[in-house]
């Protein structure tokens, strides 16, 4: 299972929301306890601007009393009027920096539940009640879960901001890995990014150019060729001598295959033919044998649905089962399953296979490995195109060494799309 922390998104995501939880803490903790000492200092004011006036018999000592939002409540009252039982002296942060700033002896309670503050101030036998003067802990907690959320929410929407821009060339890059042809990513996110990205787009434009070119050459050598090939099989029908007139035919069709390969590397998109049953493709071309040892064994377990064009398919196992027969040694199995959602075509054979060293090497097109690949009619290109064709048609190419001997081809094909995809 893939860790989703360890994506740009993730931790981005990560840091950010670690960072906004981090700086609300400290504001919980630090910052609160500072503000708490203000508000104790606030509150102290009041009460003693209250009490002096009620000592001073001012006349409009009530009247401040309701500016300030003070209640004078007999001692003997406190309880019954509201003071949490046993109205003794709370001890939270701001009740300790409010009683430390009322003289010796005084009281401070505070109901949370309500938002009053209730003081006793000094040895004074009356009690003072402030109502709305302490915000209630469910308040308080509401609005820092809600900042925090909205917070959170933010930093995730930022952190999936800035991983688009990275997300959509990542998944070009790998379109293009897989030969797929790569769309022109929208240039966005910061400078760096979008240098990167307008980089990138130039980098596989020039290399499509060149791959185009590369390919229109190789389609006008094998196209001029065709012509000189069929003029020296007609001249070759003529000669006198068995020997040399098998001769000269025989070089001519491997030259004529080696067009074939050129031309069929050279193609840009998957073919136009009609789509065909693999399973059916399979059976009709390679299982009607009446050999003891046949050269072909089939098993077949994907179905009906699993298709490609015709053209396609028969390219992809000519070439497979022509490079089997050729460097390896018979039987050569060809099994089709489904797995995963995907349609699978193995095509392996059971001789000595590559040595693991030179599997990559082995997959570029015009190499031709010393020791494992040589022969007549054959440039090299053989797996290049079996590859290119399976991408053309939206799947993935897996060569490697079988187990107990042989090389192994695996194709996987998409099944949501009857395991084709055109025009790619």
């Amino acid at each position: 299972m893939k860790n989703p922390l360890n994506t740009l998104f993730g931790r981005l995501a990560l840091m950010m929301v670690g960072l906004i939880v981090i700086v609300h803490l400290t504001s919980m903790f630090v910052v609160d306890n500072e503000r708490g000492a203000v508000d104790a200092s606030h509150v102290r004011r009041n009460v003693e601007v209250a009490v002096k006036a009620e000592h001073a018999g001012v006349l409009d000592a009530e009247h401040i009393r309701k500016i300030l939002d003070v209640t004078i409540v007999p001692a003997s009252q406190r309880i019954a009027e509201g003071c949490p039982a046993p109205c003794i002296n709370t001890t939270g942060p701001f009740d300790r920096d409010l009683r430390n700033a009322l003289p010796p002896g005084s009281n401070v309670v505070i109901d949370g539940e309500h938002g009053r503050i209730w003081i006793r101030y000094g040895a004074e036998s009356t009690w003072l009640r402030l109502d709305s003067a302490a915000l209630t802990p469910r308040r308080f907690l509401s609005a820092s879960a809600l900042m925090l959320v909205f917070a959170v929410m933010i930093a995730l929407f930022g952190a999936w901001q800035i991983q688009r821009p990275m997300h959509r060339l990542a998944m070009a890059a790998r379109e293009f890995r897989v030969g797929h042809r790569a769309p022109v990513v929208r240039a966005s996110g910061p400078r760096e990014l979008k240098e990167l990205i307008v980089d990138f787009n130039q980098m596989v434009h020039d290399l499509a150019q060149a791959d185009q070119e590369r390919a229109v050459m190789l389609a006008g050598v094998a196209h001029d060729l065709r012509a000189p090939i069929t003029r020296m099989q007609v001249r070759a029908d003529l000669l006198p001598d068995e020997a040399t007139r098998r001769g000269f035919l025989r070089d001519s069709e491997s030259l004529s295959r080696i067009v074939t390969q050129f031309l069929d590397f050279a193609r840009e998109t998957a073919d136009a033919s009609p789509h065909a049953s693999v399973d059916a493709h399979c059976k009709r071309n390679y299982g009607d044998t009446l050999d003891e040892d046949p050269l072909v064994e089939l098993d077949l377990h994907a179905g009906d649905g699993f298709r490609l064009p015709l053209v396609d398919l028969d390219r992809i196992l000519s070439n497979l089962i022509e490079n089997a027969l050729t460097y390896g040694d018979p039987t050569v199995d060809i099994s089709t399953f489904k797995r995963e959602g995907n349609f699978v075509l193995v095509v392996r054979d059971h001789g000595a296979g590559i040595p693991p060293d030179q599997l990559d090497r082995a997959l570029q097109p015009f190499v031709r490995l010393d020791q494992a690949r040589s022969g007549d009619a054959h440039c090299g290109l053989g797996l290049a195109i079996v590859r290119r064709l399976v991408r053309y048609n939206g799947g993935s190419f897996k060569a490697e060494n079988a187990e107990g001997g042989g090389f192994k081809v695996s194709m996987t094909f998409p099944a949501s799309n009857g395991g084709t995809r055109n025009g790619n």
